[in-house]
């Protein structure tokens, strides 16, 4: 009897310690895996006035990845109305600093609540993310992107007035269309 313990003490102790890892929570400052979805907004649906933002396309408008780019865009939608909802591909970060940026680093950058941008996985591509959210929420979309290779998944890629575009020139944004 005391040998048969004996034989499961090891695996005994491989679960404990299974276990206590399991439950530990990630030290604070630490890297936590990037959202894939806007649940803040999900729970509440978005505003009225939403406007989904191709962030990592946006913030190429002035030629290099900028986030001051970035911001005057944003800026020019909210004093327009909008409220926009923001998405970044899960390299912004890398694109804009030398690390990895979560909703929280993003939204100091930008000004835009947390809660309004997602980064999404490492591995997801934004684009089908931006597209189905705003399908889903009867959304327009501001990108210069055709989303061409979607548009089969996704109609209303094609559909007139549902993609916004502009550009920043000259210290200003200037839209393409009407916004």
């Amino acid at each position: 009897m005391f040998s048969d313990l004996l034989l499961l003490a090891p695996a005994l102790f491989v679960f404990i310690l299974v276990l206590l890892f399991k439950r530990r929570k990630p030290k604070s400052g630490s890297v936590r895996p990037p959202r894939a979805d806007v649940r803040p907004v999900e729970e509440q649906g978005p505003p009225e006035n939403a406007i989904v933002v191709d962030g990592s396309n946006v913030m190429h408008w002035g030629g290099d990845a900028s986030a001051p780019v970035l911001s005057l865009v944003l800026r020019s939608l909210e004093n327009a109305g909008y409220a926009p909802i923001v998405f970044f591909d899960a390299s912004v970060g890398y694109q804009l600093g030398d690390r990895y940026f979560d909703e929280l680093r993003m939204a100091q950058l930008t000004g835009i609540a947390k809660e309004r941008i997602c980064i999404v996985h490492k591995g997801v591509v934004a684009d089908e993310m931006i597209l189905s959210f705003a399908r889903d929420h009867g959304l327009r979309i501001v990108t210069n992107d055709q989303f061409r290779d979607w548009r089969v998944q996704f109609p209303i890629a094609a559909k007139k007035g549902q993609l916004v575009k502009g550009t920043f020139r000259e210290g200003a944004v200037v839209w393409r269309g009407k916004l």
